[in-house]
């Protein structure tokens, strides 16, 4: 029998040949796979364009990288944190990274969502104009957006939804804000615009006589007006039978040169609608006469408490004190009375105080007086004053041309009367009514004057 003696060298050959096949069995077994896990992060979820968003990678297994961003900037990345990407067209937008190892390749894709940028803007543009009740036009010049939802605040509508809103209504003045909110899926954009509704259109007036007709409004008349006018662009007054002047201005002036009944309108617009207002005035005969009625004029020693001047133009009385330059022309008698016994009394022309107790007025003017009608042919009784209506009576007495004027007259009778003509040749008369003696510096007279206007 042979015995055989074992092959030492084939033996080490299956010794290797079996560890490698254990070897190939173990490294098959303990591959690691890639798993890839990825997080965008985007700023408060907003997606508008331009969408920055920071890629954080959180894949396991891998070291090797390629992303591809479609429609981003970079497109391409190899690193594994590729930092900021951004994109700009709206839209979807695919990413896709693929990860490997030595023995693993894994890919996986992620949709961006890319919303539009969006603008927000608007005009406001009123119809005609802005006077209440104004309607306004709005014109949306936005972009961008899915959703418009427009405010109106004091409006009608108060509220819309869409992009071209209806024609907004105001009816009252004030200034209001118009709001658009827009919404592009992911973020919400605001403007806003004020509009000014100005005040509707009204009109009123008053006729305000002038100074020299405002106590008797007779013929011929002067006026002008006082009106308030809200929201007018133009105007015009007309009245039929009288004279307007500056008749498109709030400042016109009226002149009535007969009596009788007139309708003064004022016609104001303000560009969309008109509207017409109308006041009646009445207008007297002329009587060619004025009255002043119930004038205290104190005696000599009572001039600093009394006045003793008066101006038939003015209509007003002046103590000592107050006549001056200014005034002068237009007083036109002065009283003097003695005492408070009123023993001694005369109406004096200005332009002769120096012959009384009074100081001179530097440019007064002359008026001619019958201080006591008794003692010659010219004369107005106190019942003739009192039922005079015009100035028929005083019209044809000769009283500048009287030849007694400087007579005094006493407490005794009353009522009196007193004649005068002015530097201007208006005739009047004055009716001394009533003396009040309260000692000599509170005594006084009341008298009417009735004096011709010569208008």
């Amino acid at each position: 029998m042979q015995i055989l003696k074992p092959d030492i060298g084939m033996n080490k050959l299956i010794i290797m040949a079996c560890i490698s096949v254990i070897c190939c069995c173990c490294h098959k077994e303990q591959q690691i796979p890639v798993e890839i896990d990825v997080i965008f992060h985007i700023r408060e979820d907003n997606h508008t364009s331009p969408l920055q968003v920071i890629v954080e990678n959180n894949t396991r297994g891998a070291y090797g990288y390629q992303w591809y961003f479609e429609g981003g900037e970079p497109a391409l990345s190899s690193e594994k944190n590729p930092g900021m990407v951004s994109f700009i067209a709206p839209g979807e937008h695919t990413v896709t990274l693929e990860a490997w190892n030595e023995g693993t390749r894994a890919s996986k894709s992620f949709p961006v969502r890319v919303d539009s940028a969006v603008v927000v803007d608007f005009t406001v543009e009123a119809e005609v104009n802005n006077y209440a009740p104004a309607l306004f036009h709005i014109k949306n010049l936005s972009s961008g957006g899915a959703v418009y939802q427009w405010s109106f605040e004091g409006g009608v509508p108060a509220t819309y939804e869409g992009i071209s809103p209806p024609a907004v209504r105001y009816e009252k003045e004030g200034t209001y804000k118009i709001s658009l909110t827009v919404r592009n899926g992911s973020a919400t954009f605001e403007s806003g615009r004020k509009v000014e509704v100005r005040e509707p259109l009204d009109a009123s007036f008053t006729i305000i006589p002038s100074f020299e007709d405002e106590d008797d409004m007779e013929a011929p008349l002067r006026a002008s007006f006082r009106s308030r006018l809200q929201g007018v662009e133009t105007l015009l007054w007309s009245c039929e039978g009288a004279i307007l002047t500056n008749a498109q201005s709030p400042e016109a002036d009226l002149y009535i040169p007969r009596e009788g009944k007139y309708t003064v309108h004022l016609e104001v617009s303000n560009g969309k609608e008109t509207k017409k207002v109308a006041q009646e005035i009445t207008v007297e005969e002329n009587s060619n006469l004025r009255t002043h009625s119930n004038i205290r004029l104190g005696i000599n020693t009572a001039r600093e408490y009394y006045p003793t001047y008066y101006s038939t133009r003015l209509r007003k009385a002046f103590k000592v004190r107050e006549a001056n330059e200014e005034n002068a022309k237009m007083i036109d008698l002065a009283f003097f009375g003695l005492s408070a016994n009123f023993t001694y009394n005369m109406f004096v022309s200005p332009s002769r105080l120096s012959e009384t107790t009074f100081p001179d007025i530097p440019g007064a003017v002359h008026t001619r007086f019958i201080n006591k009608t008794e003692l010659g042919f010219i004369s107005l009784t106190p019942l003739q004053f009192a039922t005079m209506r015009t100035d028929a009576l005083l019209r044809n007495l000769p009283i500048f041309y009287a030849l007694y004027e400087d007579e005094a007259f006493a407490s005794r009778p009353l009522p009196r009367v007193v004649l005068f003509e002015t530097s201007d040749r208006r005739k009047g008369a004055i009716l001394v009514k009533e003396m009040v003696s309260k000692g000599k510096d509170d005594s006084y007279i009341v008298v009417d004057i009735k004096v011709q206007k010569n208008d």
